[in-house]
This record gives C-alpha cells, sequence and structure tokens, in this order.
C-alpha cells in the first residue's frame, strides 16, 4: 500500500502555511492524488482553521464530515480527481 501524500506546514507562518497548502493540494491533484493528509500541528489551530477555510474554497477537495479525528494534529481530505483521459487534457 503507497504512503499517504502529505502536506506539512506545522510549525510555520500563516502566510507562508497559506502558500504552501495552496500550491501543494494543487500539485497532488495534478499528479492525481485521490487522499492528502494535511499536517498542520496542535496549537491554537490557528493553522487547521487556516486550512479549512482555504479548501472549502476549492471545489475538487472533499473535508472530512465526521467529528472524530484519530490525529488531532493533521487533516485528511479526499481529491475529487476526475478519471485520466480528463486529467491528462487538464495538463495540457
Amino acid at each position: 500500500m503507497p504512503a499517504l501524500a502529505q502536506i506539512y506546514i506545522r510549525q510555520m507562518h500563516y502566510d507562508e502555511a497559506r502558500q504552501k497548502l495552496l500550491s501543494e493540494i494543487e500539485h497532488k491533484f495534478f499528479a492525481g492524488e485521490r487522499e492528502v493528509e494535511i499536517v498542520h500541528g496542535i496549537g491554537n489551530y490557528i493553522l487547521r482553521k487556516m486550512v479549512i477555510q482555504e479548501l472549502e474554497k476549492l471545489d475538487y477537495v472533499q473535508l472530512p464530515t465526521a467529528s472524530f479525528n484519530p490525529n488531532p494534529g493533521s487533516l485528511k481530505v479526499k481529491l475529487l480527481v476526475p478519471d485520466e483521459g480528463l486529467m491528462q487534457r487538464y495538463r495540457g
């Protein structure tokens, strides 16, 4: 089983973390990843709140609906990747 793709923004400044999140989530989408774990750390949940706020704007990301999270320092999301033929057209 392949390792789960990750985006690591733990202990980053807000703006830097936001920029990295948006860049890498798009990269993972075009790479065909279907699930990504975003490691944001615990702290005051500032980065977690930013992750949720930013990813809610993207129509190709599905946030978890269950309130239970076995790891409070990360968030697993699903990427709604279309079939490979359509992805090839996107990649151009």
